[in-house]
């Protein structure tokens, strides 16, 4: 194991930690994440704005928010149980632009890192890095929309990533 994550997770249980350990390197973790989000909802395949047409692929994308604003595979697995509840909120025929996937991607980590740290360093690290792409007003709209579609669902206990680990550690490579 090359890469060990423990972060606390605050769920009025003091002593009570997650800590989730990346075999080798997170490729897998990332891959899946990137799976997850860009499945969530049929989007459209043409960049139509500017903007969208700056973007690399999803794949490259998570892995350089991952890598550039130093996020935790706890990080990830709490995004991708956030994006599950956001899926299931979703209507069935949802659709979205060429970015849909970016912009969920991004409203995930960014609330998923609000939940778990005190200091908000990470979140503000996605917002540097992301806003050539997108300013602060839409960043924030897309966690607006995403906590609105979620209905502020965000308390994620620490049973809950153990018990997703467990389901995904295959998979995620996790252990």
């Amino acid at each position: 194991m090359i890469a060990i994550s423990s972060i606390p997770i605050t769920d009025f249980q003091p002593k009570k930690s997650v800590s989730i350990g990346v075999k080798e390197n997170d490729d897998h973790l990332i891959a899946y994440t990137a799976y997850n989000v860009k499945t969530l909802l049929e989007c459209s395949k043409e960049k139509i704005y500017y903007q969208q047409k700056l973007l690399p692929n999803l794949f490259v994308f998570v892995k350089h928010v991952f890598r550039h604003c130093n996020l935790t595979p706890t990080i990830l697995v709490i995004a991708l149980i956030y994006l599950k509840r956001l899926k299931r909120a979703l209507p069935a025929q949802s659709q979205g632009e060429f970015d849909t996937p970016y912009k969920m991607f991004i409203a995930a980590v960014i609330l998923a890192s609000k939940f778990i740290e005190d200091t908000n360093a990470i979140a503000h690290s996605i917002y540097r890095l992301v806003s050539p792409l997108y300013p602060a007003k839409e960043i924030n709209e897309m966690e607006r929309s995403f906590l609105g579609v979620v209905k502020y669902n965000l308390f994620v206990s620490s049973d809950q990533v153990h018990q997703f680990v467990q389901e995904h550690k295959d998979i995620l490579q996790l252990s």
